[in-house]
């Protein structure tokens, strides 16, 4: 899936325990509000968060569940600048499969 978000995001990992200052900027993007881990927000080229992964169900980070899988399309879908019918799609395809290992299927 990553080699198709990249067309389109710009994807960076922050790891709280072992990268310096990671906690802050955590807390910072997350607004000092806790929550699950992995967490994401998408941001805009200024740094502002258009959506993040706190769906109406709660945090998304690791999307398994069909609720949770909209969620994360619905993120793409509101940020999404370059990326294809086609490659969301495929996407969407990718993401199944992944789903369905996760959940020994």
């Amino acid at each position: 899936m990553a080699r198709i978000l990249k067309k389109s995001y710009v994807l960076v990992k922050i790891d709280t325990d072992r990268m310096t200052n990671g906690e802050e900027v955590a807390k910072r993007l997350r607004k000092g509000e806790g929550g699950g881990i992995p967490w994401m927000v998408i941001l805009d080229g200024e740094g502002k968060a258009l959506i993040n992964s706190d769906g109406p169900g709660g945090n998304v980070g690791c999307p398994v569940t069909e609720e949770e899988a909209a969620w994360f399309f619905t993120m793409l879908e509101r940020t999404n600048k370059g990326l294809t019918d086609k490659q969301l799609k495929i996407l969407r395809r990718e993401h199944a499969a992944f789903a369905k290992s996760i959940q020994g299927h």
